[in-house]
Formats: structure tokens, C-alpha cells, sequence
């Protein structure tokens, strides 16, 4: 039963396809959605599926954020083992002997921080930020627009004013 409305609200499948999942017309599936799913149901609905979406998200960041951690341990041991190597090397007195390991550490630290950088990026790419209402760059903008409407229509006011207090919406814009 769960799926079934999971799947109507979320429109994950035809209805056709539910229906014939659940062994029934296309007829006795309206019904069931008229009686059964109120907009109540669907905005539940659609509010867990947003937080799982969320939660998707903050584990794929979570891991890609630990394999950067994993990645800089590993870089930060190679170079503390050579700088050892490089700095026994050195007291021998032979720098030539020096210079190409020097020359391979930094090359390996350059191809280390470019690969870090494409991590990076990616992570930067699936990271949302969420912003407040009040520090959106265009809040200013749909506040003048709310205005001068608020001001051509009162009653558009006051029936605003009703439905943020009926639906307990928090409006913090300073």
C-alpha cells in the first residue's frame, strides 16, 4: 500500500503501471487516489522524499569528503618518508644524489594537488547550499514586488497575512 502511494504522489511509474501492478483498473486507482491521498498525504510525502534526497546527498558528500581526508594522509606520509630519505641523503655531502628525488617529489606533488583539485570540483558540484529567505540576493526585489501588489490589492494582504499564520510560516526578513 505504501508504494502504491509512493509512487502515485512521487510519479514514479504510470498510473497505468500501478494499476496493473496492483491488479486493478485504471478506475479503481483514481478512486483510491481521490479518497486516500489527500494534499495533506502528498505534502508528507513529498517532505520525507526531499529529507531522503538530502540525506543521499550528505552521505555522497560525506564520502567524498572522506576520500580527499584519505588523500591528503597519504600525500602528507609519501612526503614526510622522502623529506626522511632526502634529509639522510644530504648528509652525505653528494647533492646530485639529492636533486632527483626532489625533482620526483615535486612532480608527484604537483600530480597529487591536481588530482585533490578535481575533487574537489566534483564535490563542489553536487554540494546545495541553502540560503535563508533574507539572504537571497533577490529578496529586496520580491519584497518591492510584494509591496507595491500589497499595496494595489489590501485584501491580497490580508489573505497573505492569513495563510503565513495558518500555515505557522516563519517570515525572518529584515
Amino acid at each position: 500500500m505504501v508504494e502504491v502511494v509512493l509512487d502515485c504522489v512521487l510519479r514514479r511509474r504510470q498510473f497505468k503501471e500501478i494499476a496493473q501492478r496492483c491488479c486493478v483498473d485504471l478506475e479503481s486507482l483514481t478512486r483510491f487516489r481521490k479518497r486516500f491521498i489527500t494534499p495533506e498525504v502528498e505534502k508528507i510525502v513529498l517532505v520525507e522524499a526531499n529529507k531522503l534526497d538530502a540525506t543521499s546527498l550528505d552521505q555522497e558528500v560525506n564520502a567524498a569528503q572522506d576520500k580527499i581526508e584519505g588523500g591528503i594522509e597519504g600525500i602528507l606520509k609519501e612526503q614526510r618518508r622522502l623529506y626522511r630519505t632526502l634529509n639522510d641523503m644530504v648528509e652525505g655531502d653528494n647533492l646530485m644524489d639529492v636533486l632527483a628525488p626532489m625533482m620526483q617529489l615535486l612532480r608527484d606533488q604537483n600530480k597529487s594537488y591536481e588530482n585533490l583539485l578535481k575533487v574537489y570540483s566534483n564535490l563542489r558540484e553536487k554540494t546545495t547550499i541553502v540560503l535563508g529567505l533574507n539572504e537571497h540576493p533577490d529578496v529586496q526585489k520580491l519584497m518591492d514586488v510584494l509591496w507595491v501588489v500589497f499595496q494595489a490589492h489590501p485584501d491580497a494582504f490580508e489573505t497573505f497575512r492569513q495563510v503565513v499564520q495558518d500555515r505557522q510560516i516563519p517570515l525572518d526578513v529584515e
